[in-house]
């Protein structure tokens, strides 16, 4: 019997560990030439911070604090975030 060799490639990935410590796992969609992004809620329903994939495989984290976003220019923005950063009535 001729041993067999199995060979495990495995694709690299960016990880985030969210705010309930949990290891997040992201990918990077070079056909799409984007990152897969994740939104971290808290226990509120807010959300805090969103990760996002980059094409050399680090996390860039973005905070609610880096975006000036109000109830008034809420539309403004596209997405789950940042608008989730904050309830608005």
């Amino acid at each position: 019997i001729i041993p067999s060799r199995v060979c495990v490639a495995s694709e690299p990935v960016c990880t985030y560990r969210n705010s309930e410590d949990e290891t997040i796992f992201l990918k990077y969609l070079p056909l799409l030439k984007r990152g897969e992004d994740y939104v971290d809620f808290g226990k509120e329903g807010k959300c805090l911070k969103r990760a996002i994939c980059t094409d050399t495989f680090k996390t860039i984290v973005e905070s609610c604090a880096q975006h000036k976003i109000t109830c008034a220019n809420k539309d403004r923005f596209t997405g789950v975030f940042p608008g989730c950063c904050l309830k608005c009535p």
